[in-house]
């Protein structure tokens, strides 16, 4: 196994963020659509959840000013950033079907994108696996060749 095929740990933080932030777009498309048709004030309760924490992602900003986090534990955080905010984005699609609210318009485009995000997290802890087993070969061909 070849380190060169893996990406950094930066370039999984970067990519957890940008899947986190187009869910974050199509929850705000939805939200501004049922607000025009509408035409009232307030949003749903389980949206607003969805909403806050796929544009707050809590665990990377806790770290932001962590001199001492490593790439990895940015990348962990990002990665447990989008896991929350897919829980609440499943949350509010289940409540919003089980409502069958007339002037809502159809969550498809919400749901396309959870079911993006969670492709993306059903691959990253095979991600995590392989940088782990890349390090450990690393380790095995340098003790060879002291040995």
């Amino acid at each position: 196994m070849s380190t060169a095929e893996l990406p950094t740990w930066a370039m999984i933080a970067a990519d957890a963020r940008r899947v986190r932030e187009r869910l974050a777009g199509e929850l705000r498309t939805w939200g501004a659509l049922f607000h025009a048709h509408r035409r009232g004030p307030g949003m749903p309760g389980y949206w607003h959840a969805a909403h806050v924490a796929s544009v707050q992602p809590v665990r990377e900003r806790l770290l932001a000013g962590d001199l001492t986090a490593s790439d990895r534990d940015r990348a962990e955080a990002a990665a447990d950033d989008l896991w929350d905010a897919v829980a609440a984005g499943w949350a509010f699609a289940g409540w919003l079907r089980g409502q069958h609210l007339a002037e809502a318009p159809a969550v498809e485009h919400v749901t396309a994108e959870l079911i993006s995000a969670g492709r993306w997290l059903a691959r990253y802890p095979v991600t995590i696996a392989a940088h782990e087993a890349a390090v450990a070969e690393l380790f095995a061909v340098a003790e060879e060749a002291a040995g």
